[in-house]
């Protein structure tokens, strides 16, 4: 329990890109740090296409899908 009465298990609970908690039956997909289940992959991309129309926020979009700063 934390300090609010609310179960520990439940703030430790995975979401997926719509945030709805996903269970261990789940066959979910991961793309950087968001989380989907095949059955929304069309509306993954589209999620996706929605987040890059705003041209500031490309970076940090891009770390969260994964993006690394390569030293050559």
């Amino acid at each position: 329990m934390t300090d609010l009465g609310i179960p520990l298990d439940h703030e430790l609970a995975r979401h997926d890109f719509l945030d709805r908690p996903v269970s261990a039956k789940d066959e979910l997909y991961c793309l950087g740090e968001f989380l989907y289940r095949q059955q929304d992959a069309a509306e993954f991309l589209q999620f996706l296409q929605f987040l890059c129309q705003n041209q500031k926020s490309a970076a940090g979009i891009l770390r969260l899908l994964g993006a690394q700063t390569i030293s050559g």
